[in-house]
């Protein structure tokens, strides 16, 4: 699948100092226009067996004003993992870790049927990103905004504010976390502005984020065959293969996609309320 998508890469523009962002500058539009305009799509991933979780979504982008379409998950209970390491989907390495006994598997990172089912509907997302390319005003450098549906927008959350974050973001990005976890305890060692960090092998979740038309590209090659689950293939380079010995040029922080989190985040996944598909047991 990634491998028959080409690289692009773009070349840098030089941005004089002090001027806004195109996508900052582009979330402050005028208020007579509508909202969210500069967004080209917002997806929220809802698993059809999850209405109650549709709901609550449904009232936090009500609330927002933030249009959204719903965007139809894979489940992974009805998937042949056999047949889709077969296709080269999933690594073949990785099924005795899938195979192993719940108790020994790591948390987060061996393969579940839910943890694949999430991978792969991000992964129709981002095709689907990639389609958009041949619509009429599209451009590479339009932002889509995924939401997973266990996604909480935390208080004060508005188009203005994620306007002022954004605005400390590199302009070479092709991927922006809203939020997530900093499993390492490191993150703070890799910033890069105000409230902006780069992605690195501790990062983990996919609650909420902007990406563009390179970082789907880039997320899809850096994720197929799949050996972990999506959000360790997207942080940590060095596991992309499986697993194997470091190599001396290797870096903790992730060249491809070219990422960044916000820190403080924005979102935070809402665990009370709704117990995990994609986990073999609940966080702690």
């Amino acid at each position: 699948v990634a491998a028959q998508l080409p690289l692009h890469r773009r070349p840098r523009r030089r941005r004089k100092a002090g001027a806004m962002k195109p996508l900052a500058r582009a979330l402050r539009t005028g208020r007579s226009a509508l909202p969210w305009q500069s967004l080209r799509q917002v997806y929220c991933v809802n698993l059809d067996r999850r209405p109650e979780r549709w709901s609550f979504m449904q009232q936090q982008f009500a609330h927002l004003q933030l249009p959204v379409q719903r965007w139809s998950a894979v489940d992974g209970r009805t998937l042949n993992v056999p047949e889709l390491a077969e296709m080269g989907l999933i690594a073949k390495e990785a099924l005795p870790r899938y195979l192993l006994p719940d108790e020994q598997k790591l948390f987060g990172t061996d393969l579940t049927d839910g943890g694949i089912g999430c991978a792969l509907s991000h992964m129709t997302i981002w095709r689907d990103i990639l389609a958009r390319r041949r619509e009429a005003g599209s451009s590479p450098s339009d932002a889509y905004l995924v939401v997973e549906d266990d996604c909480q927008f935390l208080p004060g959350f508005s188009e203005g504010l994620l306007a002022s974050r954004l605005s400390h973001v590199p302009d070479d990005w092709e991927l922006v976390f809203l939020g997530g976890q900093d499993l390492l305890h490191r993150q703070h060692e890799y910033q890069v502005g105000e409230g902006v960090r780069r992605l690195y092998k501790g990062f983990r979740e996919t609650t909420a984020y902007l990406i563009n038309e390179a970082g789907a590209k880039a997320c899809l090659e850096v994720s197929v065959p799949m050996h972990w689950q999506i959000d360790t293939h997207l942080n940590d380079e060095s596991l992309r293969e499986g697993l194997r010995p470091p190599r001396p040029d290797e870096t903790d922080y992730t060249m491809r996609p070219r990422g960044y989190c916000l820190w403080p985040p924005l979102v935070e996944q809402e665990r009370k309320a709704f117990k995990t598909d994609v986990q073999k047991v609940e966080h702690d």
